[in-house]
């Protein structure tokens, strides 16, 4: 089933959503629906008592991310 709605966002949001859409070779349906999804996921794992962290590729460095 496909729900189609109507979303306003500002020119910022805009022509980040067209420039990330345009990286992944994807629709900017596609990016709104893949951002859902990860925020989804990020909110349900800090709900269950989880943090969110960015770790270096080198492992050296973190950064703990808060959740709104």
């Amino acid at each position: 089933m496909t729900t189609r709605l109507s979303v306003n966002v500002n020119d910022e949001t805009a022509a980040a959503l067209r420039a990330l859409a345009a990286e992944n070779e994807t629709s900017v349906t596609e990016m709104i629906r893949r951002a859902t999804g990860l925020y989804k996921f990020v909110h349900d794992e800090y709900e269950a008592g989880k943090t969110l962290e960015l770790v270096d590729k080198d492992n050296k460095g973190r950064t703990r991310l808060a959740v709104l």
